[in-house]
């Protein structure tokens, strides 16, 4: 892990900022064909209204070769667009495309025998709100709405002459409201859907996670075990699932408190994710009850964990003179079997364990040759 992901990682906001830019990519990469499309059919019109006012062959057919050269680069952009890895990148594209037509608006315009001075500053003005609504990063709108008004109108004192003052500061006024207000519409816009991500996603992982142990909850394992199962039956791999309890939980609440009980439950949560793969998951099943799912894991590889784990849940010691241990019963995935009827079979087994002496392992009578110390067979 790089220096960056590890400080991005420490810093919760930081990490909310890089999703939430994450979601508004994917959300524009999902329309910008749209936006290339309307784009291109402007442009289009555009070059009729250059042909009508543009005098000169030459002239004419400098500004057509301009206008479909932009088009074209326009619809290889699209594909570039939708590639983009992050928003960053995408922003700084979408600005050079931006930059780029108005580089070709005001080479049209010099090219204009007599424009019209307010008629163009609309089109200006029109371009603004065009900047605000194109997904982009809130500053690259400001700044290049900004930059593009003070060329046109600098570009308008030189070249317009003479000037009416009058249409001159009204157009001036025009540009600064619509920029102000698009400004303060965009940076209001995106602090709210921040706000509704962040609250999204903690609504989410509240969702997926157990608020005590942060293992997972009953619906994410769900998820995951559909998941999982579907996958392991189409590629043929073994999967395994694991019913898991505290044996004496109840005696830790009694002589220290549930605080303690607590305590322990998140120790144990933390202890056996340290044992597990990114693809295993561990989830609170309710209490003091936790079920493992071992995707891609057989059932002797699974007792051969069980082994490791139960070897460091022995050596937990959070209170004086209280030895903590777990009861486990395992079951693999058949030909036939639901996630329901794994549940409940390693759930069953389980509590053979318990019953045989605790802290044991009950897997099933076809793997008993194939048996650790401490597995029952049923």
């Amino acid at each position: 892990m790089s220096i960056k992901q590890i400080s991005i990682a420490d810093d919760p906001r930081k990490q909310a900022k890089e999703d939430y830019f994450r979601s508004v990519l994917n959300s524009a990469q999902r329309t910008i064909h749209v936006y290339i499309a309307v784009a291109s059919v402007v442009t289009f019109l555009f070059l009729v209204c250059d042909l009508i006012h543009i005098q000169g062959q030459t002239a004419r057919l400098t500004i057509a070769i301009a206008r479909y050269v932009f088009s074209i680069f326009l619809i290889v952009m699209t594909r570039v667009l939708q590639n983009a890895r992050t928003f960053s990148s995408f922003s700084a594209m979408i600005t050079i495309l931006e930059a780029a037509s108005l580089a070709l608006y005001f080479y049209a315009l010099r090219l204009y025998e007599s424009p019209h001075f307010m008629i163009q500053s609309m089109g200006m003005i029109c371009s603004i709100m065009i900047f605000f609504i194109v997904p982009n990063r809130k500053w690259n709108m400001l700044v290049l709405s900004v930059c593009g008004s003070a060329a046109y109108f600098i570009f308008s004192f030189l070249r317009y002459q003479p000037l009416s003052w009058n249409e001159f500061f009204a157009a001036v006024l025009y540009a600064v409201l619509t920029i102000l207000l698009c400004t303060i519409t965009v940076f209001a816009r995106e602090k709210a859907a921040f706000q509704e991500h962040v609250t999204k996603e903690k609504l989410e992982q509240a969702s997926a996670k157990d608020f005590l142990t942060n293992a997972a909850t009953r619906a994410r394992l769900e998820g995951e075990a559909q998941r999982w199962m579907s996958f392991c039956r189409r590629q043929g791999l073994p999967l395994c699932l694991v019913f898991a309890d505290v044996d004496n939980l109840k005696h830790i609440n009694d002589h220290f408190g549930h605080a303690a009980g607590d305590v322990v439950l998140k120790q144990l949560a933390d202890l056996m994710k340290k044992q597990l793969r990114a693809s295993d998951t561990i989830a609170r099943w309710g209490g003091d009850e936790f079920v493992i799912l071992l995707p891609n894991v057989s059932l002797k590889n699974a007792m051969l964990l069980l082994d490791r784990v139960k070897l460091a849940v022995s050596q937990l010691n959070l209170y004086s003179g209280v030895v903590i241990s777990c009861s486990y019963g395992v079951v693999e995935m058949g030909p036939e079997s639901t996630y329901q009827q794994m549940l409940s079979e390693a759930d069953a087994r389980m509590y053979r364990a318990k019953r045989a002496g605790k802290e044991q392992v009950t897997t099933s009578p076809t793997h008993v040759a194939e048996s650790t110390d401490n597995i029952i067979t049923m």
